[in-house]
């Protein structure tokens, strides 16, 4: 064999023992991303599938003057589902970050006395009627959404964690109507011509198609563990911007979600 064969022939085996080692130095670094990628969702994770019915409503901040009384209020059946991990960022599990995934139903029916309340009326002709009106209001609201929300979880001792953060919401179905009866719309302005509506003479709103797609707020919660696996807990949660679109002018206050939920849940 020749000089060159010789050189050729050591110059293919050292190309096939360094390609045979970042093989394999390829293969140890993808088993320990593994790993690592494994461990972070086993080690210090609590997983958590709750349920839970709500109790508030769309509501402004403090009773506008235009509302004189509540004369009733039905929170109905709300109801919501959720799923949510909790990372634990010590060993001690004292503090951890939450993220969830929540479907839920949030509504209210009321009836209220108003006066000068500035509203907008279907007619019977189908036309649609600015004014201020003064008497009964009616309204239904029922609103589904599908939550995103993030949490700051804390751990007070072995029976309770407290928690709060922020929430996203976007707007599955959307119900925000009702009507208005005894009493009389002033159309356009506080003095201008007299709507009477008496005994089942009424008018009906719909202002669904003005309800905002997204939502976003903040909630705060505690959470009480009965056992191992279960516990119950409370959760308030507030919208910061409008349940209705900004730029929607036929009611003259903006409404937030304001929600206390209550419920149960499962623990991993």
């Amino acid at each position: 064999m020749n000089l060159n064969k010789i050189i050729l022939v050591c110059a293919l085996s050292i190309v096939a023992i360094t390609a045979n080692a970042q093989t394999n130095d390829s293969i140890n670094n993808t088993k320990i991303e593994s790993n690592q990628f494994k461990e972070f969702f086993t080690q210090n994770m609590d997983y958590q599938v709750r349920a839970h019915f709500s109790i508030g409503g769309s509501a402004p901040l403090g009773i506008p003057e235009e509302i004189r009384s509540i004369d009733s209020y039905n929170p109905g059946l709300q109801l919501g589902l959720e799923a949510n991990a909790t990372k634990w960022l010590t060993d001690d599990k004292q503090w951890g970050v939450r993220l969830g995934l929540r479907f839920e139903s949030k509504g209210m029916t009321t009836k209220a006395t108003v006066k000068n309340y500035k509203t907008e009326v279907i007619g019977d002709g189908g036309e649609r009627v600015k004014g201020y009106f003064t008497g009964g209001v009616k309204t239904k609201v029922r609103n589904t959404y599908l939550t995103v929300p993030v949490s700051a979880v804390y751990k007070i001792n072995e029976n309770w964690n407290v928690y709060g953060g922020l929430y996203v919401s976007a707007l599955i179905d959307k119900t925000f109507d009702g009507y208005v009866y005894d009493g009389y719309l002033r159309q356009n302005t506080p003095t201008g011509e007299k709507m009477l509506f008496e005994g089942d003479n009424t008018a009906p709103y719909d202002f669904s198609n003005e309800v905002r797609k997204f939502q976003w707020g903040t909630q705060v919660g505690a959470e009480w563990k009965m056992n191992k696996n279960f516990f119950l807990l409370g959760e308030l949660s507030y919208g910061f911007n409008g349940v209705l679109n900004k730029d929607f002018d036929a009611i003259s206050f903006s409404m937030h979600n304001i929600y206390l939920n209550l419920g149960f849940g499962y623990q991993l």
